[in-house]
């Protein structure tokens, strides 16, 4: 509860007085971390700051107030002017007592508000000045943001659906048909004896074969040489003599290749349609389109 405010010049002599607190960041066990970013608890904790009878605690904010409200033990005198707000406990309180304080900011962006809690100390332990930092966003970054999460989730449900379809097919030939992965052409495959490897290719082609149903399946075999560091494809490129480029619906190579080791990584295409024009370069690439491997002259059946 609450008692009528002070005077105004009375928290400017305060603020004179007061001198601000700057601790470093401090670990869970202390959660009294100065300056306060309000939105980031630690540990799952609302920020606290620590209180003392008949002490005045001025709160700094970077955005105007137009309310704060105290719930909670003790009694509490409040001065509230733009972005500074002064609590002075006026009534004695159990030592450790905990007062919720919830603040209401001026501008109308997000978060709205903030909640804190304020911890009673002795007068000795009382903080006298604490600054608070709030990251406050706009309505129109909340919609954009919103925006793209129901994008994401569509694509995710659809995802979901696909998976779920595919759950119900049986495996094999037989999924491929039911799927309609394979028409009645049914799957064609090659063995590519001449491709290309690019003279700064950090890994070492052992073999290379291409298959064709209704899209296309490039399976290449991959060394890494001793001392070289590990490598796990996550992008891929397939583009043809004229520069048109096949879309790739997806890439296999579960695990980072160790350096002696070798393994398989595939690379499928969308479905592709009449004739192609060969031969085609494969790009292979690591985490941020690092490290390529490039392999020029791959055929399709």
């Amino acid at each position: 509860m609450t008692t009528p405010l002070l005077p105004l010049h009375v928290l400017a002599i305060l603020l004179v007085v007061a001198a601000p607190a700057r601790a470093q960041p401090a670990s869970c066990q202390d959660p009294a971390e100065r300056p306060i970013e309000l939105g980031a608890e630690r540990c799952s904790r609302l920020a606290e700051i620590r209180v003392g009878e008949n002490v005045a605690t001025v709160l700094r904010f970077d955005t105007p107030l137009v309310r704060a409200e105290l719930t909670g033990p003790g009694r509490f005198r409040k001065v509230m002017d733009g972005e500074l707000l002064m609590l002075v406990p006026d009534a004695p309180a159990e030592d450790g007592a905990r007062t919720s304080l919830t603040v209401s900011f001026a501008d109308g962006a997000v978060p709205t508000q903030a909640r804190l809690h304020l911890i009673m100390a002795t007068p000795a332990r009382a903080e006298r000045q604490v600054e608070l930092f709030r990251r406050a966003r706009t309505a129109d970054s909340l919609q954009r943001e919103l925006r793209e999460t129901q994008r994401t989730l569509q694509e995710l449900r659809a995802e979901n659906a696909r998976l779920k379809a595919a759950q119900t097919l049986p495996d094999g030939l037989m999924g491929m048909w039911e799927s309609g992965a394979m028409d009645r052409t049914g799957v064609a495959a090659k063995e590519n004896l001449s491709i290309q490897q690019h003279a700064r290719n950090s890994l070492v082609l052992l073999s290379g074969l291409t298959f064709r149903a209704r899209s296309i399946l490039v399976v290449v075999s991959l060394k890494s040489p001793p001392g070289a560091k590990p490598w796990q494809a996550t992008g891929a490129a397939l583009v043809g003599p004229d520069g048109a480029e096949l879309k790739v619906a997806r890439i296999w190579n579960p695990a980072a290749l160790k350096p002696g080791e070798w393994a398989n990584v595939l690379v499928e295409t969308d479905p592709v349609k009449g004739a192609l024009r060969g031969p085609f370069t494969l790009t292979l690439w690591a985490e941020d389109g690092k490290r390529p491997i490039i392999l020029g002259n791959i055929e399709f059946p």
